[in-house]
């Protein structure tokens, strides 16, 4: 197994958890997925695309060809998107280290993906933009910051390389249909490759979405999916609930919500190549559960760093946190710490060890402590972070959020409230503008009204 998970202060504390019941339950739900991944639902494209590209192999020519195109001919990528369009590539990329991304001179790669007006300004006047490209990505072709962000950038290119090379430096990721990026990109001619409709934006990392920054950078994507594979199939096969991780880590946290009202699952890797992970596990987590007045708050955190800001919450604040905490073998990595430079008595301890050594050993105290406050947490344990080792978490945490979505009665795939942000944001823009200009605006769901706001200003 490319991962180990262990429990405390979970089901050792809910002795009445009847994972009788939840075994039939997330069997049945397996075979529906099993059906569906196979058929599709009523003759129609599979509903779960996200279980299928861990298989795929024939997609990886055409993104290659794509990737090599950019690659050999630009000195930056910008990745214009959000949300899932930009959090699953980050990630994946994340694993070359914390730097600006760059590995076996390869192109640079950036991620601008919250939109702020000086920061933009910024990376428009500090790149070459004659040697860089852009990736262009919005399923709906129609997302408001992608869109501001390409027509910044477009423009400023348009003055540099003229109308008859504009196209070569943009590369656009958006489903087919009637949205401006689809047709803008059509009129300019800029390559556009086809996201699955039916593939929600915070389940795309295995696709075209995350991969082609991945192959951009030089990493192994048939390793990544390799790794998803592995635990889709583990999980598929397994003869009880009680060997299927992903569904482990979804009863615990529907266990721990309703029996001891603990709503914040706090994601603590100590490794820091994981950060982009963490930030991406937190939208899947949110944007998938939080519906209906259900779902639990995802919390990020990082170790060694977060011991000296959070760790004191986490160990004598409130008790409504489950921990998930993931640390890798990095006994003997990194540089020695020079024993001789060390003459205080209180400081010995780490003469002579690496920098792993004292990572894993505060993650050790830090697992240690939170057990012993009785505090549940789950310690994950990985060998080595790779691509390989890293699909593997990407598939756990989907397969474990469709469980827990399955669990709690809501509809994982779907965004509702954020639509009806997006549709607001339209028409505030609009009011900015001209007082005279209106655009249609969906009602907002059920309950839903808008609300005076009663300002305060200073005097």
């Amino acid at each position: 197994m490319l991962y180990e998970t262990s429990f405390d202060n979970v089901f050792d504390q809910c002795d009445d958890i009847d994972l009788g019941f939840y075994d039939q339950k997330i069997k049945k739900f397996l075979i529906s997925l099993n059906e569906k991944r196979k058929v599709g639902t009523n003759g129609k494209r599979f509903v779960y695309p996200y279980l299928r590209l861990p298989e795929e192999r024939d997609d990886l020519t055409e993104i290659r060809q794509t990737a090599d195109r950019i690659s050999e001919r630009f000195k930056d990528v910008v990745v214009l998107g959000t949300g899932g369009s930009s959090l699953g590539a980050q990630m994946l990329v994340s694993l070359l280290g914390e730097q600006i991304y760059v590995a076996r001179n390869k192109a640079r790669i950036h991620f601008p993906a919250n939109l702020g007006p000086h920061t933009m300004q910024q990376m428009i006047s500090e790149l070459d933009l004659s040697k860089t490209h852009f990736l262009v990505i919005s399923k709906s072709g129609g997302t408001a910051e992608t869109v501001a962000q390409m027509l910044a950038c477009f423009s400023n290119l348009l003055t540099i390389v003229g109308k008859e090379r504009i196209s070569d430096y943009f590369t656009v990721i958006v489903q087919q249909g009637d949205s401006f990026l689809h047709k803008f990109a059509t009129r300019w001619r800029l390559p556009i490759h086809y996201h699955d409709p039916d593939l929600g934006g915070r389940f795309s990392v295995l696709s075209i979405v995350g991969l082609l920054p991945a192959m951009i950078v030089g990493l192994d994507v048939v390793a990544l999916r390799d790794g998803a594979a592995q635990v889709l199939k583990s999980t598929m096969k397994a003869k009880h609930v009680s060997n299927m991780p992903p569904a482990m880590g979804a009863i615990a946290a529907h266990e721990l919500q309703y029996k001891r009202n603990i709503n914040i699952n706090v994601m603590m890797p100590y490794e820091c190549r994981l950060e982009g992970f963490s930030n991406w596990y937190k939208q899947l987590w949110a944007e998938s559960l939080g519906k209906q007045g259900k779902g639990t708050t995802p919390f990020t955190a990082l170790g060694p760093m977060d011991q000296h800001s959070q760790l004191q919450l986490f160990l004598d604040g409130p008790n409504d946190k489950y921990f998930t905490v993931i640390t890798t073998s990095s006994k003997g990595a990194g540089p020695t710490i020079d024993s001789t430079l060390i003459d205080d008595p209180d400081y010995q301890f780490m003469a002579g060890a690496t920098i792993g050594d004292l990572v894993k050993a505060e993650a050790n105290s830090t697992v240690e402590a939170l057990g012993e406050r009785g505090k549940p947490i789950r310690h994950i344990r990985i060998r080595e972070i790779n691509e390989r080792s890293l699909g593997a978490l990407i598939m756990h945490f989907m397969l474990e959020t469709i469980f827990t979505a399955e669990l709690i009665g809501v509809n994982p795939h779907d965004q509702p409230s954020v639509e009806y942000g997006k549709n607001l944001t339209k028409e505030y823009l609009a009011e900015l503008h001209s007082k005279k200009q209106t655009i249609p605006v969906p009602k907002a769901a059920v309950g839903t009204k808008k609300r005076k706001i009663t300002q305060v200003k200073s005097k």
